[in-house]
């Protein structure tokens, strides 16, 4: 009998190198979404220091200085802005986290079929060359009965 061969290992093999593509697209997007994560951190821990500053300024007693304060509601303002921006991202890059991991999913699933189809075809093709052993076998044994 022949050596067992799986009539779709190229598909399978296409659906391994395949699902490595999509895994290493999934690690990049995972990591720009801690990257945009850890930017939107920083800009609200901005807001928290600056909003803190100029509480200080009020409430400091000395007289105030109108430009000063101006700046400091400018900056809270471009910070406002920012930190909007910075969650918009993180939104877009979280749809795109969520649309990369169902297509390795779906991936994943066929190539598990293909696996599970792979492992039957298998199964049955030494199920067979069993039976084939095993008929060689009687052949040779009631051979050499008849010879007796």
């Amino acid at each position: 009998m022949k050596k067992f061969q799986f009539r779709l290992q190229v598909v399978l093999d296409i659906k391994e190198k395949l699902l490595e593509e999509k895994l290493v697209e999934l690690s990049k997007v995972q990591r720009g979404l801690q990257d945009a994560v850890q930017k939107q951190k920083t800009l609200e821990g901005y807001q928290a220091e600056i909003n803190q500053a100029l509480l200080n300024v009020f409430q400091s007693g000395n007289d105030l200085d109108l430009v000063e304060v101006q700046r400091y509601k400018d900056f809270i303002n471009k910070l406002i802005v920012d930190i909007s921006n910075q969650k918009v991202v993180v939104q877009n890059i979280t749809k795109l986290l969520e649309i990369k991991r169902k297509e390795v999913n779906e991936i994943l699933k066929e190539k598990k079929v293909l696996e599970k189809l792979k492992e039957n075809q298998q199964k049955k093709y030494y199920q067979e060359f069993e039976r084939y052993e095993r008929r060689e076998l009687d052949d040779i044994a009631s051979s050499r009965y008849a010879r007796l």
